[in-house]
């Protein structure tokens, strides 16, 4: 059975600043700080439903960091314990993606370098990474793989203490990984589940691969229906971390698609295949999906404001 979503007119992304320091004239800093394609962008847009900034003290924010993660740990402490929450708020027709997204976020970052805060993208639920450069603003090219989505398992108090043999293809059945962040661009979240410790990284790279295939629905209002088996090509993965080159040439990998709410996904082996999760991730993925954690982007894809 085919899927179907909606893609709506309009989308809402939202990320906050955590600081301890008193935030001061934020349109003045945010203008001095930010330089290239997103400067003249964000000044027209500041005080319109497209580019909204708010402050509250913690104490009376609507929005909970509570559960923030992040890979620095001491960084995502602090983004929960912080006193204030300046919130960055981006309405936005679908139109006008993915580019009104990457103004909000760089508004963001111009903020948290202003007041010394701690980036916080609210439908990821993660700190923003830092730059390699800190005069990096925001990437001006857009590729998904730079953090505009992420994949979290649910929170369990035995997760982590699988004791199945790693080398079992079957082991167990443990991770269950569900997007967080692809709403913004148009297109449902994805879930995986079912899967075997030993497999994590290949599942996380199947739905990193669906999303990027699915992307281009999300720039289309309307009812769109697709599959229910979706073919991810070598170039659908390349695309994702904006690499030129497919990173597989033998064929594409058929997966199933289903309907779990209406703007959630099931990602699956084909209807007819006779075995479990497990045995469809070791015997039909291509070997690139158990290798690859990350990868850095062509220039030509993916270039960054000085």
């Amino acid at each position: 059975m085919s899927v179907t979503f909606t893609v709506p007119d309009k989308i809402t992304t939202s990320f906050v600043v955590a600081t301890d320091s008193d935030p001061g004239e934020l349109p003045s800093a945010v203008r001095h700080r930010l330089t290239g394609p997103f400067a003249k962008a964000a000044g027209e847009r500041l005080g319109t439903p497209q580019l909204e900034i708010t402050g509250f003290r913690a104490a009376g924010s609507p929005w909970n960091l509570d559960s923030v993660v992040g890979a620095d740990l001491e960084e995502a402490g602090r983004a929960r314990e912080a006193g204030r929450h300046i919130g960055v708020t981006a309405t936005l027709e679908v139109a006008d993606l993915p580019f009104g997204v990457q103004v909000a976020r760089s508004v963001t970052r111009a903020i948290a370098a202003a007041v010394s805060g701690i980036p916080v993208d609210l439908d990821t639920g993660r700190v923003l990474r830092a730059r390699p450069d800190p005069r990096d603003a925001e990437a001006t090219g857009f590729v998904l793989a730079d953090d505009w989505f992420c994949a979290r398992a649910p929170l369990s108090p035995t997760r982590g203490q699988c004791t199945a043999d790693e080398e079992e293809i079957n082991g167990c059945a443990c991770v269950e990984l569900t997007t967080r962040g692809l709403r913004r661009f148009g297109i449902p979240e994805l879930r995986i589940a079912d899967v075997a410790c030993a497999h994590d990284l290949a599942a996380l790279n199947v739905l990193r691969t669906t999303a990027q295939r699915l992307l281009p629905h999300g720039t289309r209002p309307g009812e769109h229906t697709t599959g229910p088996v979706l073919s991810l090509a070598g170039s659908d993965f390349s695309a994702y971390w904006g690499s030129g080159e497919p990173m597989w040439d033998d064929g594409t990998v058929p997966v199933h698609l289903s309907q779990l709410e209406p703007l959630l996904l099931g990602v699956g082996p084909p209807a007819d295949f006779p075995d479990t999760m497990n045995d469809w991730l070791w015997d039909d993925l291509p070997p690139i999906l158990y290798e690859l954690l990350s990868c850095d982007p062509d220039p030509a894809h993916l270039s960054f404001t000085p």
